[in-house]
């Protein structure tokens, strides 16, 4: 095979020479995808070409060994992931990401003259491309060759959404037909005057009904998926009590400005009955965070740590002290334990580097309670430091569609999505209600832990309790019932190798068990901290105060999303329709009792309905009772045709002409066959633990 590679590159190597116009061409008009017989007047040039393409496409670049053979040098540029994983025989090395025998590459060979040509092209890769494996490849974004906006632009164009003819139309008409199912269902359509589609809300009723458990705080971000008229996909993600992402609905906008921000989260707001959450975290964007000020005013509003991070390497990568600058300014942000020691070390990192006239730098000090961990710890956000909860449930998509899926197939395929999330949460309330984790220790309060918290809750108690194993504490002072104490945390690395010692001040009242931390985890996320469990321990404290104890993540409670029908499947069951009717109906009611007569006169009418129903023996006998209603939430069927949008350009996704590529063509069946597999899997293991726990 590469006596024939060899062979053939010569013969086209004749031809370019005799017409190296005709190549500069075909470079310039083939910038897209590599093609055999494309010449370079050097190795560099040839590599920088392909590094382009590469990241153009979301893949590293990997350089095959070289052989040399007849005064010609012969070696392959290829996918990262090329080559067969082989795993560490040493346990505690482990690969940063796995190989997949990728098959995408370009065979290359050098001539004498330092000239070089292609003479094999494979485009075809066998896994997903983004971002952030290519960044785990680099081992940081400062290693990358390209700025993470290129990568994000590229990866956005290449994940469209294609709004064709009619599917405006098909959109309007999928939000009347789930209306029809759920009366629940909730959608807003913003067109111009022209009739023009311009943004779009829409939430299901299983998600509205989500958002009153769960709804306290939520994550925006707006940087997925983009159509070929620039409508941002928009979600609003939350977090159930199995630490699993929950959709409360999303949107499509036309445009990232404060006025389109602001219509969507009034959409969101009238959609969740005027609740605004406690909290609320979003990427750093000014138009978002105007938006935010102006619609939830009362909410706690927090910048995305992540995002804000990951930009250092674009912001001051240049800089000749780059990565000392990069390391203090990481201890800063995530190891200060008071304010004042934040500013004290941001001051002093200002003037060791002479960093005074960074506009960047500036502008994140001015907003540094938005996203600074110790000026945000006293809050409660569910353990979301950032975004990216927002970004896995965009991952979740991904494998629902891809850059050929319509508006119209989207919206199709989002039904599936939520149908896989709705089996997974399924899956984990049964895992929880029948099976779970061994005690670690005979202290009683982890026993409570276990018996009141799903399992991905008390799995995090667990991680909590081992590392009390590494923390010692002093008493202070003593002032009546309060005792103050100093709780010393000797924190390791993943090898058990010593990173630092931290002190963490306690304070404990007698009085109620009331205790607090000034590390804050229990207010952040809900979990009491190892410094708290020690103190619990020293105070031989058995059992925990209920206030403790979340009802959050508390796996025995029945939450009102349990008994929504899902409205993605057609209820052709009558019975299914009224038991969903009623629900919504008790809801309604339930909240109109709003004060102590109304409630006792609500409940005693329940009661007498209830006694009826069970004592009358007529009931389902007589098949002539039947009540007739009229349907006050039919919604007529709209005869104006909707128009689809104008083409606007947004910051950061410019228009793109790319066509297909053959991977997409490829992966296309290969994802089908994926989710089939993985549906196959689950109801297997579905039934697997069925039959294990019925044993049991």
């Amino acid at each position: 095979m590469s006596n024939f590679h060899a062979e053939s590159s010569e013969m086209v190597q004749d031809n370019a020479n005799q017409n190296s116009q005709s190549n500069d061409v075909m470079k310039e008009n083939h910038d897209d995808n590599p093609i055999v017989g494309m010449i370079f007047d050097s190795e560099d040039e040839l590599y920088s070409y392909y590094n382009k393409y590469a990241y153009k496409m979301g893949f590293g670049v990997r350089k095959s060994s070289t052989r040399v053979k007849d005064d010609k040098k012969y070696y392959a540029l290829g996918c990262h992931k090329s080559g067969v994983y082989e795993p560490k025989t040493e346990t505690n090395k482990k690969s940063k990401s796995c190989k997949t025998d990728c098959k995408a590459k370009i065979s290359v060979i050098v001539y004498c003259d330092g000239r070089c040509t292609i003479s094999c092209v494979t485009l075809e890769h066998n896994h997903a491309k983004n971002l952030n494996s290519l960044v785990v490849e680099a081992e940081g974004y400062e290693n990358l060759a390209f700025d993470e906006r290129d990568c994000r632009n590229y990866i956005a164009k290449a994940r469209q959404l294609r709004l064709g003819k009619g599917d405006a139309e098909a959109l309007r008409d999928y939000f009347v037909r789930m209306q029809k199912r759920n009366s629940n269902f909730f959608y807003v359509i913003d067109m111009d005057d022209e009739g023009r589609l311009k943004n779009v809300f829409w939430a299901d009723a299983r998600s509205r009904a989500a958002y009153e458990s769960f709804g306290d705080v939520v994550s925006f971000d707006s940087t997925y998926l983009t159509n070929k008229y620039d409508m941002p996909f928009a979600p609003f993600v939350g977090v159930n009590h199995h630490g699993q992402s929950m959709l409360f609905g999303c949107g499509l906008v036309s445009r990232e400005d404060t006025e389109t921000y602001v219509w969507l989260f009034k959409a969101w707001l009238e959609c969740m009955g005027g609740r605004s959450p406690k909290a609320i975290i979003t990427d750093q964007c000014r138009a978002i965070q105007g938006a935010v000020a102006r619609v939830f005013p009362e909410s706690r509003h927090r910048l995305c740590l992540w995002h804000i991070m990951k930009k250092v390497p674009e912001k001051l990568g240049k800089l000749k002290q780059y990565k000392a600058i990069k390391k203090t300014l990481k201890s800063i942000v995530y190891e200060s334990i008071q304010s004042q020691e934040f500013e004290d070390g941001w001051s002093q990192l200002i003037k060791d580097y002479d960093l005074e006239k960074n506009e960047w730098l500036s502008s994140l000090f001015n907003d540094r309670k938005c996203w600074v961990p110790v000026y945000v710890k006293e809050i409660f956000w569910a353990g979301m430091s950032t975004t990216q909860r927002s970004e896995g449930m965009n991952a979740f998509f991904d494998d629902f569609v891809n850059s050929k899926t319509s508006l119209r197939q989207f919206v199709e395929q989002y039904d599936n999505a939520l149908k896989s999330k709705i089996e997974k949460e399924n899956k984990a309330d049964f895992d929880s209600l029948n099976a779970s984790y061994k005690l670690m220790t005979g202290f009683y309060f982890e026993r409570q832990f276990r018996d009141s918290y799903t399992n991905a809750m008390f799995k995090l108690v667990q991680v909590e309790l081992h590392s009390m194993l590494f923390c010692n504490h002093s008493l202070l002072t003593t002032n009546g019932t309060i005792s103050i104490y100093n709780v010393t945390d000797i924190l390791r690395g993943k090898r058990g190798e010593l990173k630092r010692k931290v002190v963490y001040t306690m304070s404990y009242d007698e009085i109620g068990t009331d205790i607090q931390c000034s590390c804050h985890l229990f207010e952040f996320r809900g979990i009491i901290c190892r410094h708290m469990m020690k103190i619990l321990i020293e105070k031989d404290i058995k059992e925990i105060p209920v206030c403790y104890i979340l009802s959050r993540w508390r796996k025995d409670l029945k939450h009102r999303h349990y008994h929504v029908i899902n409205c993605y499947e057609d209820l052709k069951s009558g019975r299914a329709k009224q038991f969903d009717q009623l629900c919504s109906s008790f809801y309604e009611v339930a909240h109109l009792a709003d004060s102590q007569e109304k409630y006792d006169y609500l409940l005693e009418y329940i009661k007498l309905a209830k006694q009826k129903l069970i004592d009358d023996s007529s009931w389902g006998v007589n098949s002539n009772k039947k009540i007739v209603s009229e349907d006050h939430n039919h919604v007529p069927e709209p005869s104006k045709p909707l128009l689809p949008p104008t083409q606007v350009r947004s910051k950061g996704r410019p228009p793109t002409k790319r066509k297909e590529s053959k991977i997409e063509q490829v992966t296309k069946g290969k994802r089908k066959r994926n989710i089939w597999l993985v549906r196959l899997k689950l109801s297997v293991g579905i039934a697997r633990d069925f039959l294990c726990f019925s044993n049991i």
